[in-house]
Protein backbone atom coordinates (compact mmCIF):
# COMPACT_ATOMS: atom_id res chain seq x y z
CA UNK A 1 0.00 0.00 0.00
CA UNK A 2 1.29 3.48 -1.46
CA UNK A 3 1.53 6.69 0.78
CA UNK A 4 -0.59 8.37 -1.29
CA UNK A 5 -3.24 5.41 -0.84
CA UNK A 6 -2.92 5.86 2.91
CA UNK A 7 -3.46 9.71 2.55
CA UNK A 8 -6.00 8.82 0.59
CA UNK A 9 -8.18 8.08 3.18
CA UNK A 10 -7.52 11.05 4.82
CA UNK A 11 -9.98 13.88 4.88
CA UNK A 12 -9.79 17.16 6.99
CA UNK A 13 -13.25 18.35 8.59
CA UNK A 14 -13.65 22.15 9.19
CA UNK A 15 -13.54 21.69 13.18
CA UNK A 16 -10.17 19.45 12.55
CA UNK A 17 -9.01 22.69 10.52
CA UNK A 18 -9.14 24.76 13.56
CA UNK A 19 -6.53 22.74 15.74
CA UNK A 20 -3.31 23.26 13.31
CA UNK A 21 -2.20 25.52 16.12
CA UNK A 22 -1.46 22.33 18.31
CA UNK A 23 1.46 21.04 19.04
CA UNK A 24 3.09 18.24 16.85
CA UNK A 25 2.78 15.75 19.79
CA UNK A 26 -1.19 16.43 20.03
CA UNK A 27 -1.26 15.58 16.56
CA UNK A 28 0.48 12.24 17.28
CA UNK A 29 -1.22 11.30 20.21
CA UNK A 30 -4.62 12.12 17.66
CA UNK A 31 -2.94 9.80 15.17
CA UNK A 32 -1.97 6.82 17.42
CA UNK A 33 -5.37 6.70 19.00
CA UNK A 34 -7.07 6.30 15.90
CA UNK A 35 -7.77 9.62 14.54
CA UNK A 36 -7.25 9.58 10.87
CA UNK A 37 -6.79 13.19 9.70
CA UNK A 38 -4.23 13.58 12.31
CA UNK A 39 -1.62 11.70 10.24
CA UNK A 40 -1.98 14.06 7.22
CA UNK A 41 -1.51 17.00 9.13
CA UNK A 42 1.65 15.12 10.45
CA UNK A 43 2.49 14.82 6.88
CA UNK A 44 1.88 17.77 5.99
CA UNK A 45 4.30 19.48 9.20
CA UNK A 46 6.91 17.16 8.79
CA UNK A 47 7.23 17.12 4.80
CA UNK A 48 9.68 19.28 4.56
CA UNK A 49 11.74 17.72 7.35
CA UNK A 50 12.18 14.11 5.24
CA UNK A 51 12.68 15.92 2.08
CA UNK A 52 15.86 17.89 4.10
CA UNK A 53 17.10 14.22 5.49
CA UNK A 54 16.87 12.42 1.78
CA UNK A 55 17.87 15.27 -0.46
CA UNK A 56 21.69 15.72 0.20
CA UNK A 57 21.81 11.38 0.15
CA UNK A 58 20.03 10.80 -2.92
CA UNK A 59 19.51 11.75 -6.31
CA UNK A 60 16.43 14.19 -7.17
CA UNK A 61 14.36 11.78 -8.64
CA UNK A 62 14.70 9.51 -5.55
CA UNK A 63 13.79 12.12 -2.77
CA UNK A 64 9.81 11.74 -3.34
CA UNK A 65 10.30 7.85 -3.18
CA UNK A 66 11.80 7.58 0.03
CA UNK A 67 9.39 10.80 1.45
CA UNK A 68 6.81 8.37 0.72
CA UNK A 69 8.54 5.27 1.84
CA UNK A 70 9.23 6.95 4.92
CA UNK A 71 5.57 7.92 5.81
CA UNK A 72 4.51 4.38 4.81
CA UNK A 73 6.91 3.41 7.70
CA UNK A 74 5.89 5.89 9.99
CA UNK A 75 2.16 5.29 9.67
CA UNK A 76 2.66 1.31 9.85
CA UNK A 77 5.01 1.69 13.56
CA UNK A 78 3.02 5.33 14.92
CA UNK A 79 1.55 3.05 17.70
CA UNK A 80 5.27 1.67 18.46
CA UNK A 81 6.51 5.16 19.22
CA UNK A 82 6.67 5.96 23.19
CA UNK A 83 7.18 9.90 23.47
CA UNK A 84 4.96 12.00 21.27
CA UNK A 85 7.69 14.77 21.69
CA UNK A 86 9.86 12.73 20.04
CA UNK A 87 8.23 12.48 16.68
CA UNK A 88 10.65 14.24 14.46
CA UNK A 89 13.58 13.00 15.95
CA UNK A 90 12.03 9.05 14.96
CA UNK A 91 10.72 10.57 12.11
CA UNK A 92 14.42 11.59 10.71
CA UNK A 93 15.70 7.70 11.72
CA UNK A 94 12.80 6.52 9.46
CA UNK A 95 13.99 8.39 6.71
CA UNK A 96 18.00 8.15 7.19
CA UNK A 97 17.33 4.07 7.12
CA UNK A 98 14.92 4.29 4.08
CA UNK A 99 17.69 6.47 2.63
CA UNK A 100 19.96 4.10 3.06
CA UNK A 101 18.36 1.09 2.13
CA UNK A 102 17.66 2.30 -1.20
CA UNK A 103 21.15 3.67 -2.06
CA UNK A 104 22.35 -0.14 -1.62
CA UNK A 105 19.52 -0.58 -4.21
CA UNK A 106 20.84 1.97 -6.46
CA UNK A 107 24.06 4.06 -6.45
CA UNK A 108 24.30 7.87 -5.94
CA UNK A 109 24.96 9.35 -9.95
CA UNK A 110 25.53 12.77 -10.74
CA UNK A 111 22.48 13.27 -12.63
CA UNK A 112 22.77 15.10 -16.43
CA UNK A 113 21.91 18.24 -16.57
CA UNK A 114 17.91 18.58 -18.53
CA UNK A 115 18.23 22.66 -19.31
CA UNK A 116 21.05 24.82 -20.41
CA UNK A 117 21.88 26.45 -16.94
CA UNK A 118 23.22 30.05 -16.42
CA UNK A 119 26.45 30.95 -15.14
CA UNK A 120 25.34 31.61 -11.45
CA UNK A 121 23.31 28.21 -11.84
CA UNK A 122 26.20 26.39 -13.35
CA UNK A 123 28.22 27.19 -9.59
CA UNK A 124 25.73 27.09 -7.74
CA UNK A 125 25.29 23.18 -9.25
CA UNK A 126 28.92 22.60 -9.14
CA UNK A 127 28.59 23.19 -5.63
CA UNK A 128 25.91 21.33 -4.86
CA UNK A 129 27.81 17.96 -6.65
CA UNK A 130 30.99 18.72 -4.68
CA UNK A 131 28.94 18.61 -1.40
CA UNK A 132 26.89 15.63 -1.96
CA UNK A 133 30.43 14.04 -3.40
CA UNK A 134 32.41 15.04 -0.11
CA UNK A 135 29.50 13.63 2.19
CA UNK A 136 28.82 10.32 -0.32
CA UNK A 137 32.50 9.82 0.78
CA UNK A 138 32.51 10.09 4.44
CA UNK A 139 31.56 7.37 7.48
CA UNK A 140 27.24 7.13 7.59
CA UNK A 141 27.41 8.46 10.95
CA UNK A 142 30.12 11.34 9.87
CA UNK A 143 27.62 12.17 7.12
CA UNK A 144 23.87 11.93 9.38
CA UNK A 145 25.43 13.86 11.81
CA UNK A 146 26.55 17.11 9.81
CA UNK A 147 22.94 16.38 7.83
CA UNK A 148 21.07 16.61 10.91
CA UNK A 149 22.60 19.51 12.41
CA UNK A 150 24.10 21.99 9.26
CA UNK A 151 21.51 21.16 7.20
CA UNK A 152 18.26 20.50 9.46
CA UNK A 153 19.34 22.87 11.72
CA UNK A 154 18.41 20.51 14.86
CA UNK A 155 19.89 21.06 18.15
CA UNK A 156 22.54 18.57 20.10
CA UNK A 157 19.17 17.39 22.18
CA UNK A 158 17.76 16.93 18.90
CA UNK A 159 20.86 14.87 17.38
CA UNK A 160 21.00 12.96 21.04
CA UNK A 161 17.52 11.82 20.51
CA UNK A 162 17.25 11.15 16.63
CA UNK A 163 20.70 8.90 17.14
CA UNK A 164 20.36 7.64 20.33
CA UNK A 165 23.92 8.95 21.45
CA UNK A 166 25.02 11.04 24.71
CA UNK A 167 25.02 14.87 23.63
CA UNK A 168 28.68 14.79 24.32
CA UNK A 169 29.27 12.33 21.78
CA UNK A 170 27.35 14.49 19.42
CA UNK A 171 29.19 17.64 19.92
CA UNK A 172 32.33 15.70 18.79
CA UNK A 173 31.09 14.04 16.25
CA UNK A 174 30.13 16.99 14.99
CA UNK A 175 33.62 18.59 15.03
CA UNK A 176 35.41 15.80 13.71
CA UNK A 177 32.45 15.54 10.93
CA UNK A 178 33.26 19.08 9.90
CA UNK A 179 36.81 18.81 9.59
CA UNK A 180 36.42 15.88 7.73
CA UNK A 181 34.00 17.35 5.18
CA UNK A 182 36.48 20.74 5.04
CA UNK A 183 39.43 17.89 4.11
CA UNK A 184 36.98 16.51 1.41
CA UNK A 185 36.00 19.87 0.04
CA UNK A 186 39.77 20.92 -0.21
CA UNK A 187 40.98 17.94 -1.84
CA UNK A 188 38.15 18.31 -4.56
CA UNK A 189 38.95 21.72 -5.76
Amino acid sequence: MGIALVLGLFSIGSSERSKRDEPLSAWVKRAQAGETYAFEELVNRTRGLVRKTAYPLLRDDQVEDVIQETYLVAYQKLHHLRDPEAFQAWLVRIALHVTYALRKKTPLLAEPDRDLPSPDSTVAASQRLDLKTALSQLKDDDRNILILREMLQLSYEEISLALRLPVGTVRSRIHYGRKKLAELLEKGR
